[in-house]
């Protein structure tokens, strides 16, 4: 068994539950509220931006010529193809440019990216890659689960279409093939792997439920402090 067949067995409840999660069965069926979709958008281009640096910065750590073209590639396909998408979608959402501007990263968000910039800054490009490999797999895996699904919702279905096209697939495959090259390489590094594979696992699913939520940092001191009352 390859490192990620083993992770992805590994981490198979997170992605069961991405599956069924109500933000995605509401985006597939096309019941899930449009203000909802707008709050993931706005996070998630707060993510992308960030991840197209990490991409950035784990190029710097690469030490073949091959791979760190590959990173430089994918941070400039981020940060033209898919931030450009969500700003097409900005305007058929009618979020304003106020709200861009007094936009501020629910915890959930800010931790995800956090943990992507601690795996690049204090460790190499395999593990760096390792961090940001479970984000495209998930999506790759919810557009080829639901490629089906007829929302009747114009930026539902456009959402869908760009993760179940095939192209997308060939570039996670790609990916993981690559990944298994980093742990083939670096079998002492595995269990580091490992674990920033897990906890961006994990991350993804928590980004679907700080959607379905809603999630801000008063929420969360509220229910901090309703929790200290019990």
């Amino acid at each position: 068994m390859s490192f990620c067949q083993a992770v992805r067995k590994e981490t198979n409840h997170y992605f069961e539950e991405s599956f069924k999660h109500p933000f995605v069965k509401g985006l597939v069926n096309g019941t899930l509220p449009i203000e909802k979709f707008a709050y993931y958008m706005l996070q998630d281009a707060y993510y992308l931006k960030h991840y197209s640096k990490v991409l950035a910065l784990t190029a710097v750590k690469a030490e073949k010529e091959a791979d760190m073209k590959f990173f430089l590639e994918k941070a400039q396909f981020v940060q033209q193809s898919e931030l450009l998408l969500h700003t097409t979608v900005f305007q058929e959402l009618g979020i304003k440019e106020e709200q861009i501007a007094g936009f501020m990263p629910a915890p959930a968000a800010y931790n995800y990216v956090s943990h992507m910039y601690q795996a690049v800054y204090n460790g190499d490009a395999a593990e760096s890659f390792a961090a940001m490999l479970p984000c495209p797999w998930l999506y790759q895996e919810i557009g080829e689960y639901y490629r089906d699904a007829k929302p009747g919702v114009k930026v539902y279905e456009d959402w869908i279409n760009m993760y179940s096209d095939i192209a997308f697939k060939q570039s996670i495959e790609e990916q993981i093939e690559m990944m298994d090259r980093y742990a083939h390489e670096n079998p002492h590094k595995n269990e580091i792997l490992k674990q920033h594979f897990i906890r961006s696992c994990y991350y993804e699913w928590q980004f679907w439920e700080m959607s379905w939520t809603m999630q801000d940092w008063e929420g969360e001191v509220k229910k901090y402090e309703l929790i200290e009352h019990l």
